[in-house]
C-alpha cells in the first residue's frame, strides 16, 4: 500500500524535474543563439560614418548591419539626429522618438542602413549613450562646399555678412547670409525676438550643413541649420546708420578693396516710380560725376544715368516725386548697380512730379538711361498685348525696331492693335554683350508706371488684322452658304424636272393607251365580230379553217393589246419585279406552253429598272410564242452581291442565224430588248442551237450609277 501511494508523487516530481531541465536547456540555447547572432552582427557591421555615407544606393536598400560609435552634432525633433565620427557624418532615425539626446553626446548606434533622401543613413534599433563631450569639430566651408554636398549633415563654420532677418515660423528665424556674391539661408531654431543685431554685421556661424533635396536625390539648394543664437558669433558689428555717408549711385561697386564685403550703402534722391512688389526707382540727388574720358575726335558719350533700381525688403508706401533716403546692399543687377534688401530711412512729401528724360530710340537701347524715367521721342505702333503673371506685356514697333513694355495692372488696357502711341516709363536693360573689355547693352524694355504713361497719338485704322480676318471669315461663310443654297436649289430643280418628265411620260402613256383602246382595240373587236358572223354561214372546210385560225389570231392580238394598254395605264412605278413576272405567267394565252418560274429574293431596285426588266422578259416570251414553236418556257431570276440575272429559256427550234437578234425588216423585238438593256446599263446575250431552243440572259450590275 505504501509503495502504491508514493508512486504518483514520485512520478509528479520526476515530470517536474524534466520540465525544469527542458526550460533550462531552452534558455541556454536562446542565450547562445543571441550571443552568436550578436557576434556575427558585430563582425560584419559598418563601423565608420564614411562607409555608410558612401554606400551605393542599391546596397543601402539591403539593410546592412551598422555598429557605429559617434558624437551627436545636431538633434531634430521627430526622431532624427545627426552624428559625426573622425571620418564623416551621417543621419539617424528613431522609432519611437527620443528626447534625451543632446549635442555632444557620445553614443553607440546599432541598426541597419536606410537609403535616405540624399545619401544613406541608419535606422536605429539600439542606441547607448556612452558619455558627454564637446560637439563634433566644425570644418570651415565655402558656399561651393555646401552646394556640392561636401559637408552635408556635418558641422561647418561659415562666415559672411548678415543681409536680412525674418521669422520662419512661430519659434524659428531665417537669416540670409551674404557669402561673397552668393546668399545662403541660415535656419535658426530660436524666435526672432531674441536675436542680436545681425544685419550688415560680419558673422561667424557654426551650423549643420543641409539643403533641399528633390525626388532624384539631387541637392537643389544648400542651407545650414543652427540650434540657437549662441552659434552665431558677431566678428564685426554693423556700422551705425547715422555714420553711413550718402553715396552717389554711379560710384557703387566701383573698384575698391576686393576682399572687403559690400556693406550697406546710403542713397538720397527723388522717387521716380514705386511698385507693389517692392521695386523702387530713385533719381540720385547728389552732384553728377565728372564726364567720362574719351578721345578728342570721338563722338560725345551719352551722360550716365543718375538713377538706380532698388528692391526693398518689404514694400513701402512711396509716391512719385517724394524725396527719399534709402539704405541697401549694393549688387549688380543686369547692367547697372542696384540696391537689394533695402529699407526706407526717411521720406518727404512730394513736391513736383519728376520730369522724364526725352531720349531717342538709340539712346534708349544703348543702356545709358538704365533705371531712369524716360520718354521715347519716336512714336510706337502697338502690335499686340497679352496677359502675364504681373500684368500685361505690350509688343510694339518703333522705326522698324521691336519694343517691349510692361504694364503692371490687372485690368485690360483700353487699346486697339495698330494704335500709334507715345511712351513714358522706366528704362530697363534686359541683357548685355561684351566687346573686348567693354560690356554694352543689347536689349532694353520699358516698365510703365500706369496706363497714363501711354499717350494715344492716333487710333488704329478700322481695317485692322483682326477685323480683316473677321470680314474674310464672314465673306467665306456667306460664300459657303451660297454654295450650299445653290446645291440645294439644283437638287430641287432636278427633282422637279424628274417629276415633270415622269408626269409627261405618264400623260403620254395614257394618251397612247387611249389611242390603242379607241382605235386599234376597237378595230380588232370589230374584226372579231365579223369573223364570228362569217363562221355562222355555210362555208367550205378550208375557208372555215382559215376563218377560225384568223379568229384565234385576232383574239391573241386583242389580248396583247389589252395587256399593253394595262401596262401603259399603270401610273405607279413598278418596284416588285417578281410579282410583275408572276403577272406575265397569269396573262399567258390559253393554248400557250406553260411558263415555269424560278424566282429568288432580290435587293431593292428602282421602279424604272424593274419596269424595263419586266418588259424585256415579256418581249422574250412573246418572241418564243411567235417564232420558237416551243413546248416549254422557263424564267429564272436571281441576284448575287453585285449582279442581277434574268434568264428566259425555251426548247424550241432555236434562232435561224446569229443576225436574227440584230434587227430584221418588220421585226423589232430583239432590238427593243437591246435598247432597254443599254438604258439601264445591263448586258444581254442570246445563246441558241438549232432544234435545242434559245436562252436569253440579261446581266445587270447592282452598283450601276443608274441606281
Amino acid at each position: 500500500m505504501t509503495n502504491e501511494a508514493q508512486s504518483p508523487n514520485a512520478k509528479a516530481r520526476g515530470a517536474a524535474c524534466r520540465v525544469e531541465r527542458g526550460i533550462q536547456a531552452l534558455i541556454f540555447v536562446i542565450i547562445s543563439s543571441f550571443g552568436f547572432l550578436h557576434s556575427s552582427f558585430a563582425a560584419g557591421a559598418l563601423t565608420r560614418a564614411i562607409d555608410i555615407r558612401t554606400l551605393p544606393y542599391e546596397r543601402s536598400l539591403e539593410k546592412l548591419p551598422v555598429d557605429l560609435t559617434a558624437t551627436i552634432g545636431f538633434v531634430e525633433s521627430g526622431g532624427t539626429a545627426f552624428v559625426q565620427d573622425d571620418t564623416a557624418g551621417t543621419h539617424l532615425h528613431f522609432k519611437p522618438a527620443r528626447n534625451d539626446l543632446r549635442v555632444g553626446d557620445r553614443v553607440r548606434i546599432q541598426g541597419t542602413t536606410t537609403a535616405g533622401l540624399y545619401f544613406p543613413g541608419v535606422d536605429v534599433t539600439s542606441l547607448q549613450i556612452l558619455g558627454h563631450a564637446a560637439p563634433p569639430a566644425a570644418a570651415p566651408a565655402s558656399y561651393d562646399d555646401l552646394a556640392t554636398g561636401r559637408y552635408h549633415y556635418q558641422r561647418v563654420i561659415v562666415e559672411g555678412l548678415g543681409r536680412t532677418l525674418t521669422p520662419l515660423d512661430e519659434n524659428r528665424s531665417l537669416l540670409r547670409l551674404a557669402i561673397g556674391s552668393r546668399v545662403l539661408e541660415v535656419r535658426i531654431d530660436s524666435p526672432l525676438e531674441t536675436a542680436p543685431a545681425l544685419i550688415d554685421a560680419r558673422l561667424r556661424i557654426t551650423a549643420l550643413a543641409a539643403g533641399g533635396i528633390n525626388d532624384r536625390r539631387q541637392l537643389v539648394f544648400p542651407y545650414i541649420r543652427v540650434t540657437d543664437w549662441n552659434d552665431v558669433a558677431i566678428t564685426r558689428a554693423a556700422p551705425p546708420l547715422e555714420e553711413l555717408p550718402v553715396t552717389s549711385v554711379v560710384t557703387l561697386l566701383q573698384f575698391g578693396a576686393a576682399d572687403e564685403p559690400h556693406h550697406r550703402a546710403r542713397v538720397l534722391g527723388t522717387v521716380l516710380a514705386s511698385f507693389p512688389d517692392g521695386r523702387v526707382f530713385l533719381r540720385d540727388a547728389t552732384p553728377p560725376p565728372p564726364p567720362r574720358e574719351q578721345p578728342k575726335d570721338a563722338a560725345p558719350l551719352p551722360q550716365q544715368s543718375p538713377s538706380i533700381a532698388i528692391r526693398l525688403t518689404s514694400p513701402a508706401t512711396l509716391s512719385t516725386g517724394q524725396k527719399a533716403e534709402i539704405i541697401g546692399f549694393p549688387i549688380m543687377a543686369g547692367f547697372s548697380a542696384s540696391l537689394a534688401d533695402a529699407q526706407v530711412i526717411t521720406s518727404d512729401e512730394a513736391n513736383t512730379a519728376p520730369a522724364a528724360a526725352a531720349v531717342s530710340l538709340r539712346e534708349f537701347l544703348d543702356g545709358s538711361h538704365d533705371a531712369d524715367l524716360i520718354q521715347l521721342s519716336a512714336p510706337a505702333v502697338l502690335n499686340d498685348f497679352f496677359r502675364t503673371v504681373d500684368g500685361y506685356e505690350l509688343r510694339l514697333t518703333s522705326g522698324g525696331t521691336p519694343l517691349r513694355a510692361f504694364l503692371l495692372q490687372s485690368t485690360v488696357p483700353d487699346l486697339e492693335i495698330g494704335t500709334v502711341v507715345g511712351l513714358t516709363g522706366i528704362c530697363l536693360v534686359e541683357s548685355s554683350k561684351d566687346r573686348g573689355f567693354r560690356s554694352q547693352a543689347e536689349r532694353a524694355s520699358l516698365l510703365l508706371r500706369s496706363a497714363d504713361d501711354i499717350a494715344v497719338i492716333s487710333t488704329a485704322p478700322f481695317w485692322t488684322t483682326g477685323r480683316l480676318v473677321i470680314a474674310i471669315s464672314i465673306l467665306a461663310g456667306v460664300i459657303l452658304l451660297a454654295i450650299v443654297w445653290i446645291a440645294a436649289l439644283r437638287r430641287q430643280i432636278s427633282a422637279l424636272s424628274s417629276r415633270i418628265v415622269q408626269q409627261a411620260t405618264q400623260d403620254e402613256r395614257q394618251r397612247i393607251a387611249r389611242e390603242f383602246h379607241d382605235t386599234l382595240e376597237q378595230e380588232l373587236a370589230g374584226l372579231s365580230l365579223r369573223l364570228d358572223a362569217a363562221t355562222t354561214r355555210p362555208l367550205e372546210d378550208k375557208a372555215r379553217t382559215l376563218i377560225e385560225t384568223s379568229r384565234s389570231l385576232v383574239s391573241r392580238i386583242q389580248s396583247e393589246a389589252r395587256n399593253l394598254v394595262a401596262d401603259l395605264r399603270d401610273t405607279e412605278q413598278l418596284h416588285d419585279l417578281p410579282a410583275a413576272l408572276r403577272e406575265i405567267q397569269n396573262r399567258m394565252p390559253p393554248n400557250a406552253p406553260a411558263l415555269q418560274l424560278d424566282l429568288h429574293p432580290l435587293p431593292a431596285i428602282p421602279g424604272a429598272v424593274s419596269h424595263h426588266l419586266r418588259m424585256m422578259a415579256q418581249e422574250a416570251i412573246t418572241n418564243v410564242l411567235k417564232h420558237a414553236q416551243a413546248t416549254e418556257i422557263s424564267l429564272h431570276l436571281s441576284a448575287s452581291a453585285d449582279q442581277l440575272t434574268l434568264r428566259i429559256s425555251d426548247n424550241g427550234r432555236g434562232l435561224v442565224s446569229d443576225t436574227a437578234t440584230t434587227g430584221q425588216p418588220g421585226h423589232f423585238g430583239c432590238m427593243g430588248i437591246r435598247e432597254r438593256a443599254r438604258k439601264i446599263g445591263a448586258d444581254v446575250s442570246w445563246k441558241s442551237e438549232a432544234g435545242k431552243g434559245t436562252v436569253v440572259t440579261v446581266s445587270l450590275p447592282l452598283h450601276h450609277s443608274s441606281f
